[in-house]
């Protein structure tokens, strides 16, 4: 599958953050579904973006040969980062369907690669993006207070679902791209990422949250010392993924999880599973964290049928 990084824990982030400032004694398209009742501004508010502003798409060429699905080296802007993303054509012409892939916690853009270009092979123009915080492990700021951890948490949250906003910005803005028909593929930290888009953006039709889970904001205020849990609820509140799944459009959401996952807390798949709204799809496997032939192949069916992906490409895989 090449999963090429394996994501740790990243379902329980804010609350390993949560323990080391406790450690540390810190003080202060096609069957798109229901209508869904409009997300409150003020939930949408943090993940607002100026989508006026300019993506500065590049394009450097190339990133595979003699194959049948071209494989595109591009970057893009979101806010003040430049993201590198990989982006596959089909061959052909007219409008097709286009997919956002997001990779897990130490990840980039080449975890999901394989998986973007097999539904490239079946029609679909994919787009697989390097999130902003992929580097925030090791350009974490030294002398930070617990609150400012906190924010840096949650800053971090944001700027991922925004950076997904903007890929879909530019998949749009594409001329082989349906702007009407647009998916949306993430794994672990990239799922948890999935969750929060969920419920913001609507210009979504389906979301794929492959082996991703979130426990309640009141387990993380739970560990904190007591002076910092009002911090914790005020905080990490605007970004709590079981709150903002609910808001997601009935019908377009499909989660996959590994009965043996190893990596994230059987609890917190099932708490995600938990807040998802009516007509969600909720699929378990006999698989650990990183899931199973049978999730790929059922995943790839689902995308095609629920965006309405038609054709294959000759000579190229469309699956395992």
């Amino acid at each position: 599958m090449q999963l090429l990084a394996r994501s740790r824990l990243a379902a329980l982030a804010p609350l390993a953050l949560c323990l080391s400032l406790a450690a540390c004694g810190g003080s202060s398209s096609s069957d798109e579904g229901d209508a869904a009742a409009p997300t409150p501004a003020a939930e949408v508010a943090p993940f607002d973006y100026d989508a006026s502003a300019p993506l500065a798409f590049r394009d450097t060429g190339r990133a595979n040969s003699k194959y049948p699905v071209v494989l595109r080296d591009v970057s893009f802007k979101s806010g003040d980062k430049r993201l590198q993303g990989f982006l596959a054509l089909p061959p052909g012409g007219g409008k097709r369907p286009g997919v956002v892939y997001l990779h897990g916690s130490g990840g980039d853009r080449g975890q999901l690669l394989v998986q973007a270009m097999w539904l490239a092979a079946r029609g679909s123009v994919t787009l697989a993006i390097t999130a902003p915080s992929a580097g925030a492990a090791t350009d974490t700021p030294q002398g930070l207070t617990p609150v400012q951890g906190l924010q840096r948490q949650r800053d971090l949250a944001v700027g991922d679902v925004v950076a997904v906003r903007r890929a879909v910005d530019l998949l749009r803005s594409r001329p082989e791209v349906d702007p009407g028909r647009i998916g949306f593929v993430g794994w672990s930290g990239g799922a948890r990422t999935g969750a929060l888009l969920s419920g913001v953006e609507k210009r979504i039709g389906a979301f794929v949250l492959m082996s991703g889970g979130a426990a309640p904001v009141s387990v993380y205020a739970s560990q904190a010392p007591a002076q910092l849990r009002p911090h914790v609820r005020r905080v990490l509140g605007p970004v709590d993924p079981l709150r903002l799944i609910k808001r997601a459009r009935p019908g377009t959401l499909l989660l996959q999880d590994g009965r043996q996952d190893a990596v994230v807390p059987r609890g917190a798949l099932e708490d995600l599973a938990g807040a998802t709204p009516a007509k969600t799809e909720i699929r378990w496997y006999d698989a650990g964290h990183e899931l199973n032939t049978v999730a790929y192949r059922e995943q790839l069916d689902w995308l095609v049928r629920k965006l309405g992906i038609r054709g294959r490409v000759k000579g190229a895989l469309t699956g395992p």
